[in-house]
C-alpha cells in the first residue's frame, strides 16, 4: 500500500484557489494526440502539491495514481473533477508512451471514435488501442476494479504488483 503524505492529505479549497487548475488556459486546451503529453503534464503539480507525491512517468506511479483518485473519489463528484481527471488520464497514457512503446493517435484513427470518452488514446506497438482517459475515469467511477496499475500491465504484458 501506498502512503500518502499525512499532512499532504487532498482538500477541495486548495484545488479551488489553485490556479493551473482553474485559471490556467492550458487547461482549456483541445485534446490531441500532439498536446497529450503536455495536458499529462498539468497533473504533476496537482499530485504533488496536494498529496506530496511526485509523478515520474514510471509504472509505480500508477500505483501512486490509484492512491490519489481513491481519495478523491470519497467526497468528490464527477463533474467537479473531470478536467482533473481527464488529465490524469493523459498522464497514464503517457507513461504507455514512455514505458511502453505507445504513441498517442486520435481515437477515429484508431476506430475507437463511438466508444470512447477522449478524442485521444494510446496505440501499443502490437497495435491496440487502449483508452486510458477512460480508464481514469473507470477508476474514479468504481474503486480498485479499474486499477491503473493492472491496466498497465494488461497492455503491456509486464506482472501487476500485490494490492493494484
Amino acid at each position: 500500500m501506498i502512503e500518502l503524505a499525512a499532512t499532504s492529505a487532498f482538500r477541495w479549497d486548495r484545488v479551488a484557489r489553485n490556479p493551473w487548475l482553474e485559471d490556467n488556459p492550458e487547461m482549456s486546451l483541445v485534446p490531441s494526440a500532439a498536446n497529450a503529453a503536455e495536458i499529462a503534464a498539468l497533473a504533476l503539480p496537482f499530485a504533488e502539491q496536494n498529496y506530496g507525491v511526485q509523478l515520474d512517468y514510471g509504472e509505480e506511479s500508477l500505483r501512486k495514481l490509484d492512491t490519489i483518485i481513491d481519495d478523491l473519489r470519497r467526497d468528490q463528484r464527477f463533474e467537479a473533477l473531470q478536467t482533473l481527471l481527464f488529465s490524469m488520464g493523459c498522464y497514464v497514457g503517457e507513461v504507455l508512451v514512455r514505458q511502453a512503446g505507445g504513441r498517442w493517435r486520435s481515437t477515429e484513427e484508431l476506430g475507437m471514435g463511438a466508444l470512447a470518452s477522449s478524442p485521444i488514446a494510446v496505440e501499443m506497438p502490437d497495435g491496440r488501442g487502449c483508452n486510458p482517459v477512460g480508464k481514469v475515469y473507470g477508476r474514479f467511477q468504481r474503486g480498485r476494479e479499474d486499477s491503473l496499475s493492472a491496466f498497465f500491465a494488461a497492455m503491456t504484458g509486464s506482472p501487476s504488483a500485490p494490492g493494484a
